[in-house]
């Protein structure tokens, strides 16, 4: 039986802190496709207003009233947008620092199951160090008692 790694605790905390970081990745990540999302839609509004408003100003009779309305429609969206862009741009600073700190997670449970594989390791060449002497001990016995037996 392998003894216990008298690091697990560690190693578990570390497991731990590497799938909550994936976790908080994972809803970085989601938060940036909404965001995206949102935006594209803010944009195609956005196509969508540009081209009323130069159909309001091209008809032949212009409703001032219809065209303010656009250009303020046009402009609340444009704020709309502009904070849309600046959540994306927060966002992926996020998810850069969060791929970073899920880099060094992984780097620092790694290190630990290195640790625990070499441990594993000495303990199978013991083991065999062990089974050897006493293979060796047993053929010795064996040795002497056939020398006994044959004088």
């Amino acid at each position: 039986m392998a003894p216990k790694f008298s690091l697990q605790n560690v190693l578990d905390i570390r497991h731990g802190k590497v799938e909550l970081v994936e976790i908080d990745l994972g809803k970085l990540l989601s938060a940036q496709r909404k965001t995206e999302e949102l935006l594209h839609s803010l944009r195609n509004e956005h196509v969508n207003l540009l081209e009323l408003l130069h159909a309001a100003q091209s008809s032949g009779e212009l409703n001032l009233f219809e065209i303010d309305a656009l250009r303020s429609n046009i402009l609340h969206l444009n704020e709309r947008m502009e904070d849309a862009m600046l959540e994306l741009a927060r966002i992926n600073r996020e998810i850069e620092k969060k791929r970073v700190e899920l880099i060094k997670a992984k780097q620092d449970e790694e290190t630990l199951e290195i640790l625990k594989k070499k441990r594993y390791e000495v303990y199978m060449a013991e083991q065999l160090q062990v089974e050897a002497r006493t293979q060796d001990d047993m053929y010795i016995a064996r040795a002497f008692r056939n020398q006994q037996q044959g004088a």
